[in-house]
């Protein structure tokens, strides 16, 4: 569910870039933005770099009941489902041209500014198993992005978090049988 998710806003974005950069080529990439050995990947140069930093329980979205499904033979308990707020980091990976990386990157950021939330009701392409994915901008202190860089083993880059709430993942395994009550009845035992 999280690749459908990241895959989906980087169709959105790759769209956007496209027609206002009228460019033919894909703008943004899913990507780590260092390879084990330090370097550079090849695939992010000169592209708009999609990068996956966290992923959290959103606790407000905890339900205590446990969801069931009923048939003929009783109902079966799943697991509650299980709500993520994904932390996305946008790079501008633009190495030789600083404007260009700004001028890419204020276009990412009016775009979600313009387009905060995504469904099936505002974007055709929305993935029919997801509900709705909402993108709130994080505010990080200077300390945390060095944090952050310092973990990803990259140089800086400008780039923006955006917390991506509330994927939600259920996978509706069986927990628990609990069989159909067959009749109305009392059986005392003496």
């Amino acid at each position: 569910m999280i690749e459908k998710a990241m895959n989906f806003l980087k169709g959105e974005l790759n769209n956007v870039l496209s027609a206002r950069f009228q460019s033919n080529e894909n703008l943004a990439v899913l990507s780590s933005l260092s390879n084990p050995d330090g370097t550079l990947p090849a695939v992010i140069a000169n592209k708009i770099v999609l990068t996956l930093i966290n992923v959290e329980r959103e606790t407000a979205a905890t339900g205590g009941a446990w969801p069931a499904r009923g048939g003929a033979e009783g109902h079966e308990r799943v697991s509650p489902p299980l709500a993520l707020n994904l932390f996305l980091l946008v790079t501008a990976s633009f190495s030789g041209n600083y404007g260009e990386a700004l001028k890419f990157l204020g276009s990412v950021m009016g775009f979600f500014q313009g387009k905060p939330s995504f469904s099936t009701q505002n974007s055709p392409a929305f993935p029919t198993e997801m509900e709705k994915l909402n993108l709130d901008l994080v505010n990080l202190s200077i300390h945390e992005i060095n944090n952050v860089w310092s973990i990803l083993g990259a140089k800086y880059m400008p780039s923006v978090v955006y917390k991506v709430r509330m994927l939600v993942v259920q996978e509706n395994w069986v927990v628990e049988r609990i069989p159909a009550v067959s009749g109305t009845g009392t059986r005392v035992k003496s």
